[in-house]
C-alpha cells in the first residue's frame, strides 16, 4: 500500500473473520452491494478480488517485522491458486471482523495459528464460488474444472476464464459454510521459501509507520513525564516556552505536562524551557538492586503452590543421605523493549467521532479507550494500524495512545505525540525483574528424583489498568477495575504468566513442586518477548545443566534420558545436538552449551558456541532446531529464530534496567546495549517437518539462548553464571 492511499482505507465487508466465513444474509448483502458498486468480489470482510485480477487482503494483525503480511498472503495464495506476488496486503481499519474471542490483538505468537483455518477457509470459499460460476457459464460439471494462477480452466474443451471475468456471477452465489481445504500433499505454496511481500515497499519507503503519519492541521506534542513512576507535578512554569516560535500551548495531562507546537522540534525545544517541580511519590527510594536482594531472601520461603506432584520433601531427604541435593537462584533484571521506533501515536477527537493512527498491538483496547475518552459510541471510532518499528509486547500498552487523545481533546486538533529514545527507555513499561530458586535431588544412581522451583516477579495481570479498556461506557469502569485489581493483588487468580516454562516442565522427574510469590512494587511492567519463559527457561534449563553435572552426566544425554514422554521436545533436542556438533572437538577457548524449551506451542532447542576472550564474552555460532507445526514459509521461520535469538542474546549478555532513587538510569543504546551486526553469531537451522497445525515462531527462539550460553561459558570457565546479564555475572565471578 502506498503512503497516499493509506488514509483512504476503510473497513470493507461484514462478518467475523476469525469465527469462520459468515454465510448469513448480512454478509451476502454486503458482497452483492460491493459487486454492484464497483464490480469487486468480496466474500469475506478481509478478502477482495478486483475485475483486473488483483487480490486484496485486509490485515487485522499488526506487522512489526515478523512477516505476518507475507504469511497471510501465502495462505490466501494457496487456497485461491494465485501467485503470492499478485496479492496486495494492507492494514485494514480495526473492527469486530478481526477479533478473536472479542479481542483484536497481536502477541503471544498467535498471528499464524489464528489465521491458519479461517483465512484458508475464506479463500477456499472464494475459489469454490468462482469455479462454480465458471461451470455454470460453460454448462459443465464443477468437477471438470481446475484452477491455476487465478484462472478457471475446463480441461476437456480448453476454455478459460480469469477470476476477474467471473466476479459478478460469483457474487450472486451463496457463501458456502463448509468447504474442502487443500490437503497437505497438494500444497504448492505453503512450506516453500517465499520472499517477503513487504521487502520492496520498505526499500522504497512506501509503508506508513506511526511516526510517518501526517494529518492536515495536526499539532505535534512532547510530554514531560515525572522522573519517578509515581511522580506528579507540583509546579509548572511554562512562561518562556509559551512565547517560543510555533508553540500552541503547554498544559498538564494525567501522564505529565504536554508541550504542543506546530512542529515536533519546536515542541522539543520548548519542552527544554519548561520548568517542572515534581513530587516523586511513593517510589522516591526505589532501588532495583535492593529489590533483587529482598526477592532472593524471600525466595527461601514458601510461595503459593502452582504445581505439586509426588513427595518432594521425602525425595530431598533421601538424596541428602545417599545422593546429592543441588540448589541455585537464577535471576533476570528489569528489561526495556527498546524497539527501533520510539512510542508515538496520532489522534483526532472530534464531536461525533474519534480517529487514531498508531503502531499498536492491541486495537480492541485502543478502540475502547478512544470511545471512552472521546465520549462517543464504539462504532464512531476508527483505528488505523500503521506498520510498527518493533513491538515485542511494548505496543500492547496504550499510554502513548492516551497521550495523543488527551492532547487532541484539549487542542481540538489532530495531535501527534512522539517520544524520544530516552523517554522510551526511562518512562516506559518493562519486563519484570524475575527470579527462581531451584532445588533438585540426584540419587546415588545419578537419577533426578525431585525438582522444585519458587518463582518471584511482578504480576503482568495488571487488571486495574487493563479492565477499563473493555468496560462499556455505561458501566462504572473505575469500580469494576478496582475489584479486578483486588482479585490480582489478593492472589485469587493463578499467575500462569509468571510461572510459564517452569510449571509446565515435562522432564520425567517423579517429584515436582512449583510455587510463586508476587513482588509488589509500582514499576510499570508488561509483556516482553517470550514473557515468563524469558527467565524461567533460563532457570529450568540452566539448572538442568547443573543437575547433569552433579549426576556426572553429559548435559545432552541427561536431558535425553528424561524426555521419553515428550517426543517433540526430544526430537528438537537431538536435532540441535546433531546440527551443533555436540561432543565434537572444539578450538581452544570455546565451549558448547545446550538447552531445549517449549513455549507458545512450539519446541525449540539450541546449541551455543561461546568463549571468553580478553574478559569479553563472544558467541560465534548458534545451532537451532524448531518444531512449530506446519511450516508456512521456512525462510520466515528461520528469520524469526534469528531475530528472537539476537533479542534474547542481547538481554543475556548486557540487558538491564537499573533503578536508583526511583529513577531509571539507562537512556539510549549506548547504555542499554543491543547486539550489533559485527557481534552477531553464525546461525544454523534445522526445521522439523511436522503435520501438526502451525504454532508461533516469533518468541520460542528466545528462551533457550541464555541457558545454552550459560552452559557454554561453564564449559570454558568452570563457573555457573546464574544471573543475567551474564557479562556482569562473569565479572562478579572472577
Amino acid at each position: 500500500m502506498q503512503r497516499r492511499d493509506f488514509l483512504k482505507v476503510t473497513l470493507t465487508g461484514a462478518g467475523a473473520l476469525f469465527v469462520g466465513v459468515s454465510c448469513g444474509s448480512p454478509a451476502v448483502r454486503e458482497m452483492r452491494a460491493a459487486a454492484e458498486k464497483d464490480g469487486t468480489f468480496r466474500p469475506a470482510a478481509f478478502l477482495t478480488i478486483t475485475p483486473d485480477d488483483r487480490v486484496q487482503v485486509g490485515m487485522g494483525k499488526s506487522e512489526m517485522g515478523q512477516g505476518t503480511f507475507t504469511t497471510h498472503a501465502i495462505l490466501v495464495a494457496e487456497e485461491l491458486a494465485v501467485p503470492v506476488d499478485r496479492i496486495e496486503v494492507f492494514p485494514d481499519v480495526a473492527g469486530p471482523a478481526y477479533e478473536v474471542f472479542g479481542f483484536q490483538i497481536t502477541g503471544g505468537s498467535t498471528s499464524t495459528p489464528d489465521a491458519w483455518i479461517p483465512i484458508r477457509t475464506a479463500a477456499a470459499a472464494a475459489r469454490t464460488m468462482l469455479v462454480a460460476s465458471a461451470a455454470q457459464v460453460w454448462g459443465c460439471k464443477i468437477g471438470e474444472c481446475t484452477v491455476e494462477d487465478g484462472v478457471v480452466m475446463h480441461a476437456a474443451s480448453g476454455r478459460k476464464l480469469r477470476y476477474g471475468e467471473l466476479l459478478k456471477q460469483a457474487a450472486e452465489r451463496d457463501i458456502p459454510d463448509d468447504v474442502a481445504l487443500k490437503p497437505r500433499a497438494e500444497y504448492a505454496v505453503i512450506g516453500q521459501p517465499t520472499p517477503r511481500t513487504d521487502l520492496l515497499p520498505k526499500v522504497t519507503g512506501a509503508p506508513i509507520f506511526g511516526i510517518d503519519v501526517q494529518i492536515e492541521g495536526m499539532v505535534k506534542a512532547v510530554v514531560l513525564r515525572p522522573p519517578t513512576f509515581t511522580g506528579t507535578p507540583t509546579r509548572v512554569d511554562a512562561a518562556e516556552a509559551k512565547g517560543m516560535a510555533g508553540v500552541v500551548d503547554v498544559f498538564e495531562i494525567p501522564s505529565g505536562v504536554a508541550v504542543v507546537a506546530e512542529k515536533y522540534w519546536q515542541a522539543r525545544r520548548a519542552a527544554a524551557k519548561v520548568v517542572v517541580e515534581w513530587d516523586p511519590g511513593r517510589n522516591a527510594k526505589l532501588d532495583s538492586d535492593a529489590l533483587m536482594s529482598a526477592a532472593v531472601a524471600e525466595s527461601a520461603n514458601e510461595g503459593a503452590a502452582q504445581r505439586e506432584e509426588g513427595d518432594v520433601d521425602d525425595a530431598f531427604e533421601a538424596a541428602a543421605e545417599g545422593g546429592k541435593v543441588v540448589e541455585a537462584v537464577y535471576a533476570g533484571p528489569y528489561l526495556a523493549h527498546a524497539p527501533l521506533e520510539p512510542m508515538n501515536a496520532t489522534a483526532h477527537v472530534e464531536k461525533d467521532r474519534v480517529r487514531v493512527w498508531a503502531g499498536t498491538q492491541f486495537q480492541s483496547a485502543v478502540r475502547s479507550t478512544a470511545a471512552r475518552m472521546g465520549g462517543v459510541d464504539l462504532e464512531r471510532v476508527e483505528v488505523y494500524t500503521t506498520y510498527l518499528g518493533g513491538g515485542f509486547g511494548r505496543r500492547g500498552v496504550l499510554d502513548f495512545v492516551s497521550m495523543a487523545l488527551e492532547v487532541s481533546k484539549r487542542t481540538g486538533r489532530p495531535a501527534q505525540v512522539i517520544w524520544s529514545r530516552e523517554e522510551d527507555t526511562r518512562a516506559g513499561f518493562y519486563r519484570p525483574l524475575m527470579l527462581a530458586r531451584m532445588k533438585g535431588a540426584i540419587d546415588s544412581n545419578g537419577t533426578a528424583t525431585a525438582i522444585s522451583g519458587h518463582a518471584l516477579s511482578q504480576s503482568l495481570f495488571n487488571l486495574e489498568t487493563i479492565v477499563p479498556s473493555f468496560v462499556p461506557g455505561w458501566l462504572p469502569a473505575k469500580a469494576i477495575a478496582r475489584a479486578a485489581g483486588h482479585m490480582e493483588t489478593s492472589d485469587s487468580l493463578p499467575n500462569v504468566l509468571a510461572t510459564e516454562g517452569l510449571a509446565t516442565l515435562t522432564y520425567a522427574i517423579p517429584n515436582v513442586r512449583v510455587a510463586f510469590t508476587p513482588i509488589r512494587v509500582t514499576v510499570p511492567v508488561t509483556f516482553w518477548r517470550s514473557v515468563g519463559h524469558s527467565v524461567n527457561a533460563f532457570a529450568v534449563e540452566g539448572f538442568m545443566n547443573e543437575l547433569a553435572h552433579a549426576a556426572g552426566a553429559d548435559a545432552f544425554e541427561f536431558r535425553r534420558g528424561l524426555l521419553g514422554g515428550d517426543p517433540r521436545k526430544l526430537k528438537v533436542l537431538e536435532a540441535a545436538a546433531e546440527l551443533g556438533g555436540w561432543g565434537a572437538p572444539l578450538d581452544e577457548g570455546w565451549g558448547r552449551g545446550i538447552a531445549a524449551h517449549q513455549s507458545f506451542g512450539t519446541y525449540c532447542a539450541q546449541v551455543v558456541e561461546a568463549g571468553v576472550f580478553d574478559g569479553e564474552i563472544r558467541v560465534r555460532r548458534i545451532s537451532s532446531a524448531m518444531d512449530c507445526g506446519q511450516i508456512i514459509n521456512p525462510d520466515q521461520v528461520k528469520a524469526q529464530i534469528e531475530s528472537a535469538a539476537i533479542f534474547g542474546l542481547s538481554a543475556a549478555l548486557w540487558g538491564r534496567i537499573d533503578i536508583r532513587e526511583g529513577r531509571v538510569q539507562q537512556g539510549n543504546y549506548d547504555d542499554y546495549r543491543v547486539l550489533r551486526l559485527h557481534e552477531t553469531p553464525e546461525f544454523r537451522h534445522t526445521l522439523i517437518d511436522s503435520a501438526e497445525s502451525p504454532t508461533g515462531s516469533g518468541e520460542p527462539g528466545l528462551p533457550p539462548v541464555a541457558p545454552a550460553l550459560a552452559g557454554a561459558l561453564f564449559a570454558v570457565t568452570g563457573k555457573w553464571l546464574r544471573r543475567m546479564p551474564l557479562t556482569d555475572a562473569l565479572k562478579e565471578a572472577t
